[in-house]
């Protein structure tokens, strides 16, 4: 961090300090009193950046490791696929083909009698519309619903086990007593 900009969040930081001990007394006093002696000594700029220093970890966590490691991998990856240009028509053809694909689904599957408030009925409109006034944030929408849907599967998939274990016992209400 720069001296400077250093030297002010400290400047603050004693104000802020000096303020809250003029409203204290006893023991929460002096504890104050003390760590605002100490930020006023001149040396305790260096200090607080050695403390710093030895305060940032050596080793990186295990979610700092991936995020290196798929960096490195998808680096190397990148020179062996490039984005070729004519594949952004297919991209998009596919992408509508798809889109089309998934509203012919909701729509087959709307209820034709149901009440204004059912949300199956609420939800085929809502994307009836959204394909009527903005067929690319439809299609965003419905990519970013697929994603989920994965990713919901691959919890399923993990977590199966221990829930058919706990589904074949049968629980039984008590009755209520009178």
């Amino acid at each position: 961090m720069r001296p400077d900009i250093a030297s002010a969040i400290r400047a603050h930081l004693i104000a802020a300090m000096e303020q809250r001990a003029a409203s204290l007394d006893g023991e929460a006093r002096r504890a104050l009193d003390a760590r605002l002696a100490e930020l006023r000594t001149p040396d305790a700029d260096a200090r607080d950046e050695t403390s710093a220093r030895d305060a940032t970890p050596t080793h990186p966590g295990p979610l700092r490791e991936l995020v290196e490691r798929l960096d490195r991998e998808a680096s190397t990856e990148r020179g062996a696929y490039p984005n070729l240009p004519a594949l952004v028509g297919l991209r998009q053809l596919w992408s509508t083909l798809r889109t089309d694909s998934q509203l012919q689904q909701s729509l087959a599957h709307a209820p034709t009698d149901a009440g204004p408030l059912n949300s199956t009925a609420l939800a085929s409109r809502a994307i009836a519309l959204m394909r009527e006034l903005s067929p690319d944030y439809l299609r965003s929408f419905l990519a970013y619903v697929d994603d989920l849907a994965w990713m919901e599967q691959l919890g399923d998939a993990g977590s199966a086990a221990p829930l058919g274990a706990a589904a074949t016992r049968k629980r039984t209400r008590r009755k209520p007593q009178v």
